[in-house]
């Protein structure tokens, strides 16, 4: 590798780094309506200003090992993981593009945006519209000056040829997606596809084309079977976000984090005074639209009986039977599985990440390696 080369890759690692620790901001604060500039970084336990020293990508949580300088409170590993990502993917962007500068500068600010979806739509089942409607736009306008759009579909015309082939990529990457929710809304009786992904597939398709965008969904497809799969195999239950309140004789409590299983709910930091075990309580459960896939909070109220917990300081409980309608109990039952649950946009960010840095790579594997390698298995 050439000398300049290693500066400019060096150099878009160290950008990288420090994106990433404006995209931490950006998936905190952007889906919750809040100022991206102000107020600066806080410590999210005490709400400290986190000064420039302890901002330093990477290097800083490792020096305070992962704690807040003030308080002590944890600071999540996720953060560091972000700047590290995203550093990681737009050194990549320049090993991929050596020398075309246009092109390496548009990948990196398109892969910045699928770090971010990707960690909003695992937080909160959220694509959010702030991000792919203003890159939807962006990437159409810089498409003349992207070598992943140079089709040859009409000659001496180069710009507007890149910009006819950002313009199918995005049509074609809606039009894909809307079909599949439009067939599977028809199969399901109900929303089978967030318009968010179909928001994001169309930016995929502005970014690398048409036929590249199609291959981005086969790959996200192919992705969120293995993971899923993989989850329901070996995926344990833990607790989750859900309003629950407990009344009855002995005592009553309030928590936000419940555990369901097929047997029964366990109640994790509860406030108040908990039921005696074998009391018959009245259980007031709001379990997350983002939980149950409907598009509003769902309320259950039924009668249920506290039993010995699993462990110290949590509380279960087990429905009484009948006091459940069916309705419900399917609902109890979306939300216990409800933790194997993954998003499809990550998925889909990965096969438009992988697309925008390898696409020709991944082309040329579907139409001409895979193909010769299953031959040569069956050849006589």
């Amino acid at each position: 590798m050439a000398a300049i080369d290693v500066f400019w890759t060096a150099v878009h690692g160290a950008f990288g780094l420090v994106v990433g620790s404006f995209l931490n901001v950006v998936i905190w604060r952007l889906p919750r309506g809040r100022s991206l500039v102000h107020p600066g970084s806080q410590c999210p336990a005490c709400g400290a200003p986190i000064g420039w020293r302890d901002n330093v990508p990477v290097l800083a949580w490792i020096l305070l090992r992962g704690r807040c300088r003030r308080c002590q409170a944890r600071i999540p590993a996720r953060y560091p993981l972000v700047e590290a990502l995203t550093g990681g993917l737009f050194v990549l962007a320049a090993l991929a593009f050596p020398g075309d500068r246009p092109t390496s500068a548009q990948v990196c600010l398109f892969l910045a945006a699928l770090v971010a979806v990707t960690f909003i739509d695992l937080d909160l089942r959220l694509i959010p519209d702030r991000i792919t409607k203003p890159g939807l736009v962006v990437f159409l306008v810089l498409a003349p000056f992207s070598a992943l759009h140079a089709p040859g579909w009409i000659a001496g015309r180069p710009a507007l040829d890149a910009w006819l082939h950002a313009l199918a990529g995005a049509g074609v990457g809606a039009g894909v997606v809307l079909a599949i929710r439009w067939l599977g809304s028809l199969a399901l009786g109900k929303e089978a596809m967030g318009l968010g992904d179909v928001k994001l597939l169309a930016l995929i398709g502005a970014v690398v084309g048409p036929w590249q965008a199609l291959i981005a969904l086969v790959l996200g497809s192919l992705g969120g079977a293995l993971i899923g799969l993989g989850l329901f195999a070996t995926g344990r239950r833990r607790p989750m976000d859900a309003d629950l309140k407990l009344g009855g004789p002995g005592g009553g409590l309030h928590a936000a984090r419940v555990r369901v299983d097929p047997t029964g709910i366990e109640v994790h930091g509860a406030q108040g005074t908990p039921p005696a075990p074998g009391a018959d309580v009245r259980v007031d459960l709001t379990l997350p639209a983002r939980r149950i896939l409907e598009d509003a909070d769902a309320r259950l109220r039924f009668r249920a009986r506290v039993v010995p917990p699993v462990r110290a300081g949590t509380v279960r409980i087990e429905p009484l039977p009948g006091s459940l309608s069916a309705e419900d109990g399917a609902r109890l039952a979306m939300f216990a599985g409800s933790y194997k649950y993954i998003p499809f946009g990550p998925f889909l960010a990965l096969g438009g990440a992988a697309v925008a840095l390898y696409g020709e790579r991944v082309a040329h594997f579907i139409a001409h390696d895979y193909p010769a390698w299953v031959r040569g298995l069956t050849a006589p």
